[in-house]
This record gives C-alpha cells, structure tokens and sequence, in this order.
C-alpha cells in the first residue's frame, strides 16, 4: 500500500509523465465536467479587483497596483489599490489575456480551468514522489478537487487557484530536484516558489518551508551539517527568495514591506480568525476524519480525552452559560472583551465546538510529529501552518487554505496507513463523493448569487440610461464591474456628484447603503430583492468568500441585504 521510500519525503524510482497522467485523469475529469457549465458565471466580490489590475497592467506593466479603486470599507471614496490591499498582484497579470480579448466570463474562467489542470498534475506527481501508490495518486488528485473550496474558487477570477496551482508546481519540482538534482527540476521550482508569494502574500512562507523539506531529518543539531555538506541543494530556495524580493522590489509604489493598512488588521481579528482556520481543519476539509479514524485505532484513550475537552470547554467557556451560573466572568466577558464577543451568540455553538475540536487535533498532531522527530509529518503540518498568519488580518476566508489542501491530504494518507486497502478505498469514494456534492451545492448557489448581482444592475440601470436619464453608482463587488456596462456612472464622497433628478443605484449587500446618507433628500424608484431557492453562499450567517460574514460556505437563510435599490435625487 505504501513503500518505506514514502519516509524521506521521496522516492529514487523514477516515473514518467504518461504514468502521472494516468493517475491524473479521474481528477482532471471531474473538475472539467463540475466547471464547464460555469463558464459563463458573472464576475463577483473580488472579481472586478483584479480585472481592474489586469487592465492597469495592460497600460502601466510595471505598476499593477497603481490604478484608484473604492473598495473594501472605502466604498464612500477611493484610494490606489496599493493602499488598500497590498500585493498579490500576480493575478492581475495572469488575467491580461481575459482583458485583451474582450473581458469575458468565459475567458477568465477557462484561464482558472487550465490552472486547476497543472494543480490537479502536480498533486498526482507529488503523491508519487512522496512513495505512495497508483490508488493513493488517483484519491488524491480527486480529493483535491473535491474538497470545498477548490471548485468554488475556480469559477472567480480570484488568485487562490493561481496560488494553489504554483505551491504544488514548487514542491512537487524540490521534491524532484532533491531526489534527482536535475538543474531543470531546481529552476521550475524557485520561480514557482518565487511566484507564488506574489499571488498570495502568505505564500511567501513556502520558501522556509521548502529549506526544511531539503533536510535530511528533523534533528536541530544537525541542521548546519546537513547544509555544509550540500549547500548547493538549497540553491532553489535560494533563487526563489531573490526573484519574490526582486518583484516586489520593482512593482511597488513605495517599499518593499506588504503592510495592509491599519482599516484591515489588528489584534482584535484574532479570535474570529483562528476560530475559523480551526473549524476549516475540521469542515470541509476531511482532516478531523482521518485524525479520528487513526486515534481510535491507536489512540483511543487519547482521542477520547480530546474530544472530552472540548466538549467541556466549549460548554464552560461560553459566556452565555456563564452569564446564566451568575458567574462575574461572563459579564466580564460580554462587556469589557469587545474583540471576543464572537464566543457569545448561542447559535454559534457547534462552531465553537469543532473550532476547540480542530485546535486539540492540531495540537495532537504537532506533539506527536514533534516528539517522533518526524521530518516528514513535522513539514506537513508546517505546511498546515502556513495560512496563521493571516489571523490579524480582517478576515480569514477558506480560500487561504486552498495551497496548504496537498500537505493536508498527505497527512490524511499517513494517518490512514494502518488501514486495509479495502477500508481505504471504502472511505475515499465516500469522501469523493460527499465532498463533490458539497461543492456542487456551493457551485449551483454561488451561480445563483452572482447572477443576482448582474442581472440587478441591468435591469435597474439600463432602461432610464436608454431614456436618456442619468444613473449614478458607488458600490463595490458586482456592482463596480457591472454597473459602468449598463451605463452608470460611478460617484465617491471626493468625486463627481448626482444631481437633483438624477438615478442613484445602490446594493445593500455592496455596502451601498453607507452612501445613502450623503444624499437625505431622495425617493425609491425600484427595487430588486432575491430569495435564495436552495441554499446561499454569502450573508445570513454564511461567508465563502469570507468568515466576516459567517463561518459556513453554504447554509440556508434570508438577509435583508439580498436588495439592490434605485433612488432618485431630489
């Protein structure tokens, strides 16, 4: 089922690329059936962000963020998007021939297609070369796909398949180069670990990452040794650290720091933040499974212990019951703990739960691999690792732990190594399985959510437009990129302004009603509401794009902000 070369982190038998697309197919197969009748989706939330910097880049090559946009919590304004949202700009430039060709849907998403295709062969490469078998390189190139979000952001024009797809290019190509020292393999991977903090700016830790995978053993005292006997093995980390600065060193406006500004970070993010890294680990990404099966298997004791915890922590924890005990520290809590106030709402407790689950799994895993001095387990988990960072920014969406998604399913493989081949096989079809019709769900309400957003605007916009009226805009997401191609014209606290008679249209879900009041003296003309017919993917507690908005990637539920207004200036 798995060959002792699977310890090293690589194999010595070679395999060619026929054989890797042999294992490959099934995966390849079905991301392109689940994507090909989104072809045609509309652009949505981030979309339109990294469309305007491919149209930047067409005209300024070398200044991708240098272009002003009203977005994120400056809906009322604008600013550059270098103050804004700092890096990740590699999508911008991947995203030109979509601009060059007339801005399509179709266009942009069958870039994302192609980029799920190399993600999907690099996944069943890397499998290979970490020693495990054909059936272990099929399941994981399915799971890949499968497990939510992958399939829902490979219908955006969003970076994280981008990023995903350049992780897995570095690591299966380091695996390459450490086992065969071909200048080739060594190459691929430095500018993909170069590229790839570009895409995203928290990919930049791969780079460490990738000069602990060249080490021999997890043993510090020999960490020195291992590197003066072969230095030169280390040169793709290297050259990838040298290319990421050198970008960044020419792209950027002012220095060389990716600092997001003040409006989008700080300590008070956390809580929120790791809760949902967390629950992640737990839904939809199967690792919980796989920790559970093996600990009840070797571990029972332990794996009860853990559970137990969290259970009990979650119950004594929670303000609500403390405040019900009359107990002074769930007053202290609710009323002087603002940046905690997530832990309060009843309705969040199963959250909190597998939250306190996912981080006593966690730390079980990092314990053991740490106590063993398990290279091989101690790089997944830091792999694993990579998005915690990310907990002081203002939010921690999914999305950020699709390129960690390959450390995970080796993991999940190493966890489930003592099962038989049958009970394996057993478990992956049922993980396939429920893992794609999840995404599916995601994929058929995502459709539905951004269709509203277009089709909104049009109707709204377009018939006084053709009358000769004029409508103005201010939202952000659907709106910003929709709005202009129906004939709005975009309006900012700083910019041109409506006048008496004039349309004003606005989304509730784009913030838009923070713009209302700059103008108290208006009347509604229309509205446009939606209800959600079979499950949504934003508001109402539920947040795929972002946990701002809920910790779950789909859910059911009405929001007063499924709305977009049109007011007239008085």
């Amino acid at each position: 089922m798995k060959t002792e070369a699977s310890k090293d982190c690589g194999i010595s038998e070679p395999f060619s690329f026929v054989s890797v697309l042999g294992c490959a197919w099934p995966a390849l197969l079905l991301a392109t059936v689940c994507l090909l009748p989104h072809l045609n989706k509309p652009f949505l939330n981030d979309d339109p962000h990294f469309l305007t910097m491919a149209r930047q880049i067409v005209n300024h090559p070398m200044h991708p963020m240098d272009f002003t946009i009203c977005w994120n919590l400056r809906s009322d304004n604008c600013a550059k998007a270098y103050l804004i949202t700092p890096g990740n700009a590699l999508m911008g430039y991947v995203l030109v021939p979509t601009v060059l060709s007339g801005t399509h849907e179709w266009t942009a998403h069958l870039t994302q297609l192609v980029l799920v295709w190399i993600a999907v062969i690099a996944m069943t490469s890397l499998i290979l070369r970490f020693g495990w078998d054909r059936q272990h390189a099929i399941v994981g190139g399915l799971l890949l796909v499968a497990i939510a979000p992958f399939l829902p952001m490979a219908t955006t024009a969003m970076p994280d398949i981008l990023a995903t797809s350049l992780g897995l290019v570095a690591m299966e190509r380091l695996a390459a180069w450490k086992t065969e020292q071909k200048w080739s393999q060594g190459a691929v991977s430095a500018i993909a670990l170069g590229l790839a903090g570009f895409a995203r700016s928290h990919l930049a830790l791969l780079l460490p990452l990738a000069a602990f995978y060249l080490l021999e053993n997890a043993d510090p005292k020999e960490f020195f040794a291992q590197f003066r006997r072969r230095f030169w093995l280390w040169t793709p980390v290297l050259a990838g650290s040298v290319l990421l600065v050198t970008i960044i060193a020419t792209v950027r406006e002012h220095n060389l720091t990716i600092n997001p500004p003040p409006i989008v970070k700080g300590l008070w993010h956390i809580p929120s933040n790791l809760t949902a890294y967390l629950l992640y680990l737990v839904f939809p990404i199967p690792l919980f499974v796989f920790w559970l099966a093996n600990r009840l298997r070797t571990k029972p004791q332990r794996a009860a212990f853990i559970l137990t915890m969290a259970a009990g922590i979650t119950w004594f924890v929670h303000p609500e019951h403390l405040l019900k005990s009359g107990s002074l520290g769930g007053v202290i809590i609710l009323t002087m703990a603002p940046g905690i106030t997530w832990f309060a709402n009843p309705g969040h407790m199963l959250v909190k739960l597998l939250a306190v689950v996912g981080f006593g799994m966690l730390t079980d895993l990092i314990y053991e691999a740490w106590d063993r001095a398990d290279h091989t387990d101690l790089f997944l988990i830091f792999w694993i690792l990579i998005p915690l960072p990310i907990v002081y920014y203002f939010h921690l969406a999914a999305k950020y732990l699709l390129p960690c998604m390959p450390a995970v399913i080796l993991l999940c493989f190493r966890l489930s190594a003592g099962f038989s081949a049958q009970r394996f096989r057993v478990a992956a079809i049922a993980l396939i399985v429920a893992s794609t019709g999840y995404s599916l769900l995601i994929l058929r309400s995502d459709a539905e959510f951004a269709k509203f957003g277009r089709d909104a605007m049009f109707r709204l916009i377009q018939p006084h437009v053709a009358a000769g009226e004029k409508v103005w805009f201010a939202d952000q997401f659907s709106a910003y990129w929709y709005a202009p191609l129906a004939g709005a014209t975009l309006t900012f606290r700083d910019g041109p302004q409506p006048r008496a008679g004039d349309l004003l249209v606005v989304g509730l879900y784009e913030d838009g009603i923070t713009v209302l009041p700059r103008f108290p003296h208006r009347k509604l003309v229309d509205a446009v509401t939606h209800r959600y017919r079979f499950g949504r993917t934003m508001g109402a507690g539920v947040g795929l794009y972002t946990n701002f908005y809920g910790d779950w990637l789909w859910g059911f539920g009405d929001s007063a902000n499924d709305r977009y207004e049109l007011w007239r200036i008085d």
